[in-house]
């Protein structure tokens, strides 16, 4: 395939959603608003629409809307009421991008709270089509599989919530974190294999779930721990209530959420997100280093931390290549690809005096297709940059993702076609080093002071990165639990 083929005007991997779900037991403040803040943290995780949905008197009421958070909710949630609710941004992988398939959805019966379900949920339920067809005679409005799950569990039969969790569950396959209001009361769940994150934590007297934990503590919350894979959270009038619904002896949490989708304030399971990527940059200047370079610059904003560990690691200064434009996050120009390119680059400037007449070591976080990073080392070198050295802080992207990442082909990665040196002189870099494998699990675990050595299987996925198969992904953990389910057949 021809390089050229791959320059499409966006280049970055997208993640599917944020959620968010609060239970407020004292009632002491306007618990909507507070979602729309916590939804605004999240706001990395999914930017083409945003919506809320809360038990208010006998019904669930939902609030959706295409757009940001705050263009959704310019006044916060207005004269919304309630005790408990569920919010959820999104970036579609599955569905098209339109307010029917904006979250959270709800099912049900109007006026009913009892035969209400509403739903939010972060990832991608990749057998939708077959579970749709279980549904029989009901009429969709969407084309997403989170309304094909709410109205799987509002079917499903069982004297509890939890009975029907418990029948549903093993029909999906896939990755999800739920957050679910039904019968009055906020649940939440993470997929066995852990792929997507979900965060528990508390407010006040109240709980809160989240996609990660910078939002609950960017609301004055307390982050207390993750949500166990395969765990279920059931808060009500009772407390809160953990059941283990499945257990299983390996887990494949996402490694691109430290390197790209979390945000920085973020941690998980125990790592601190600035703390991996910051060992993703010593790791990676212990790979590639440059010789001769004069300056480390990052892309902002996720690759920084990476680029300021790898400066201070080979003894070069750390300066400021490229920044970021506050006011150009909102995607508004349509008319043709140029101007969407233009719309692109005045997403940052270039600080000529920090570039020019120097060898540059520019450090990013990925390559998906290759169009935005030609574009940026070509303006590095229109305002005066001697040699730009490209420098990645994760390995190749050579498979797509079912599970939650807009990587649906190998046709959108540049490094399924290319080896290093090919790409190099596509995207006109003077060299470019990308983070082995090795070094990408070994930053994961010494970022959490755990003994040197790659631990592939320490819970992580690796499958986008492997150049043959997936030894190290979600996808061989669902063959493993597929051959041993035959096995006991």
């Amino acid at each position: 395939m021809p390089l050229q083929d791959l320059a499409a005007p966006f280049d970055s991997p997208r993640e599917a959603c944020g959620v968010i779900g609060i239970w407020d037991a004292s009632g002491t403040f306007n618990l909507p608003d507070y979602l729309v803040l916590g939804l605004t943290e999240l706001q990395h995780r999914g930017q083409e629409s945003a919506g809320i949905a809360v038990c208010a008197g006998d019904s669930i009421e939902t609030r959706v809307g295409m757009g940001k958070v705050r263009e959704v909710f310019p006044h916060g949630a207005g004269e919304m009421r309630a005790s408990v609710g569920i919010g959820h941004v999104r970036y579609s992988t599955t569905g098209s991008s339109c307010v029917q398939n904006a979250g959270p959805f709800l099912v049900g019966r109007h006026g009913e709270v009892r035969d209400q379900l509403a739903l939010a949920h972060n990832g991608n339920v990749s057998n939708s089509d077959e579970l749709a067809m279980l549904l029989g005679d009901v009429t969709l409005d969407s084309t997403t599989d989170s309304e094909i799950v709410a109205h799987l569990l509002l079917a499903a039969k069982g004297e509890t919530f939890v009975d029907r969790m418990r029948s549903v569950i093993p029909l999906l396959r896939g990755a999800y974190s739920f957050v679910i209001l039904s019968g009055g009361k906020l649940y939440g769940l993470r997929d066995p294999l852990g792929m997507r994150p979900l965060c528990l934590g508390t407010l006040g007297r109240g709980w809160i779930l989240a996609s990660e934990s910078g939002a609950i503590e960017k609301l004055g919350g307390a982050y207390e721990r993750d949500v166990r894979p395969g765990e279920l959270i059931e808060i009500g009038e009772d407390g809160l209530i953990s059941t283990q619904l499945v257990e299983r002896e390996r887990h494949a949490f996402c490694s691109f959420e430290y390197i790209y989708f979390a945000g920085a304030a973020s941690s998980f399971d125990g790592r601190s997100v600035y703390a991996v990527r910051q060992e993703l940059g010593r790791q990676l200047a212990h790979e590639h280093p440059a010789p001769g370079a004069d300056v480390v610059s990052g892309v902002p904003d996720s690759a920084v931390p990476a680029a300021i560990a790898y400066a201070a690691e080979v003894g070069l200064p750390y300066t400021e290549a490229f920044i970021k434009s506050r006011y150009s996050e909102r995607s508004f120009i349509k008319p043709d690809q140029r101007l969407r390119r233009l719309e692109v680059d005045l997403k940052f400037s270039i600080v000529r005096h920090n570039v020019a007449g120097k060898s540059v070591v520019l450090v990013d976080d990925s390559i998906v297709r290759g169009n935005t990073m030609k574009r940026a080392i070509a303006a590095l070198r229109n305002y005066g940059a001697r040699e730009v050295h490209l420098r990645i802080s994760s390995p190749p992207l050579r498979n797509p993702c079912f599970y939650g990442i807009d990587i649906g082909s190998d046709e959108d990665l540049i490094a399924a076609h290319a080896d290093t040196e090919r790409i190099a002189a596509y995207i006109g870099a003077d060299s470019l080093g990308y983070l082995s494998l090795e070094g990408l699990a070994q930053a994961v675990t010494l970022s959490r002071g755990e003994a040197a050595g790659p631990r592939f299987h320490s819970g992580h996925c690796y499958g986008c990165f492997q150049a043959q198969g997936y030894p190290y992904s979600a996808h061989s953990a669902f063959e493993e639990q597929r051959e041993r389910a035959l096995a006991s057949v």
